[in-house]
């Protein structure tokens, strides 16, 4: 697999002006409602869902997250870019998003690398700010 998975906050905001993009928040609503990057949507259920691994739990999971993941705004065209607060302190909350998207058939699937903790992870160096995502 030769494909960039990893993208810092700078690649990201040149993706932000090239592409569309939907951010996704793993992080708890308490802090995901504290500060989040603009337009992100916050799925926590990435991190705590807890899938059986009998037919049934493995169709009930696609089947939940198919939704999560289409009232987010993911038809297949935009690039998904999973966060969360750092990745060494989230339990690899991004990266169980990026493996579930996969795993579901998401075709462009990215986790943010370089969050910094405390306050939300920066989608852009400052200045300049990051130009609005035209939906």
């Amino acid at each position: 697999m030769s494909e960039k998975v990893l993208v810092t906050p700078a690649e990201l905001s040149g993706m932000m002006n090239s592409e569309p993009i939907v951010l996704i928040d793993t992080r708890d609503p308490a802090s995901y409602a504290a500060g989040h990057l603009p337009d992100a949507v916050n799925i926590h259920d990435i991190f705590t869902y807890l899938a059986t691994s009998t037919p049934e739990g493995v169709a009930a999971m696609r089947e939940k997250f198919a939704h999560i993941f289409g009232d987010a705004g993911l038809s297949g065209k935009e690039t998904a870019v999973v966060y969360e607060q750092s990745m060494n302190s989230g339990f690899g909350q991004s990266c169980r998003g990026y493996v579930l998207l996969h795993y579901l058939g998401y075709p462009k699937v990215k986790i943010l690398h370089g969050a910094s903790s405390p306050g939300p992870p920066p989608a852009c160096p400052p200045p300049p700010r990051c130009p609005a995502r035209s939906r």
